[in-house]
Parts: C-alpha cells; sequence; structure tokens
C-alpha cells in the first residue's frame, strides 16, 4: 500500500490507516485517501486464506458524494465482469478497475486532466 502511495504521492494530499490486520494469508485493511482537490477515497480490502478477495474502493468529493464506487459484492450477475462493477451515480457499470493500484490509476487520470481554477 505504501508503494502505491509513494506511486500518486503528487495527487494525495494525506492517508489515514484505521485497520491493518494479517495473519499468516489473511489481510484486512481500511485505508482512507485525501486528495489534492480534497475527494477521498475510502479503501476497504480483506483477503482471505484461500486467496479470495472482496473489496470496495469509494470515491467521494469533498461534499461526500459519491464520484464512483467499485467493488466486487457478487450482486449484479448480468454485467459481464461481474461480480467485478462500478457505480456512478445510480448507474452500475462493467469495471476492469479490480485493485487499489488500477483505481488509483483511473483517480490520477481523472485528476490530471481536471482543469485547474
Amino acid at each position: 500500500m505504501l508503494d502505491l502511495i509513494a506511486k500518486y504521492k503528487r495527487f494525495i494530499k494525506s492517508f489515514h490507516v484505521s485497520l491493518y490486520e494479517q495473519e499468516g494469508e489473511m489481510l484486512r485493511f481500511k485505508v482512507e485517501l485525501t486528495f489534492t482537490n480534497n475527494s477521498k477515497l475510502f479503501i476497504k480490502e480483506y483477503v482471505f486464506e484461500n486467496k479470495e478477495r472482496k473489496y470496495a474502493y469509494h470515491w467521494s468529493d469533498t461534499y461526500g458524494n459519491l464520484i464512483c464506487r467499485w467493488d466486487n459484492a457478487n450482486h449484479w450477475p448480468d454485467i459481464s465482469t461481474s461480480p467485478h462493477h462500478k457505480h456512478t451515480g445510480s448507474n452500475v457499470f462493467e469495471s476492469i478497475e479490480t485493485s487499489v493500484g488500477d483505481v488509483l490509476n483511473r483517480i490520477s487520470e481523472k485528476l490530471e486532466n481536471k482543469p485547474k481554477g
């Protein structure tokens, strides 16, 4: 995680790790990133002994409004990338972003292309 924060430090104002637990192959962590535009990414990820992952990456604006949420809860079976999907507004879409690195890459692209002012 720290390597990703270093890689995208140009866009990250601060971060807070609220949970980090590792026992053998099992891992649980929750992190909150604040970007330079004051939007936030809430990261929640669990890796189980069998290597199965559960994740949710929730990106919100400075007012707490959803920009995008990526997760792999298996409740949209008709989406071609199921269980991986993303929410924007009230819509659900296919998602190829399935890791923190993928999401930070997408967010950094959006922040970089954001008009200044």
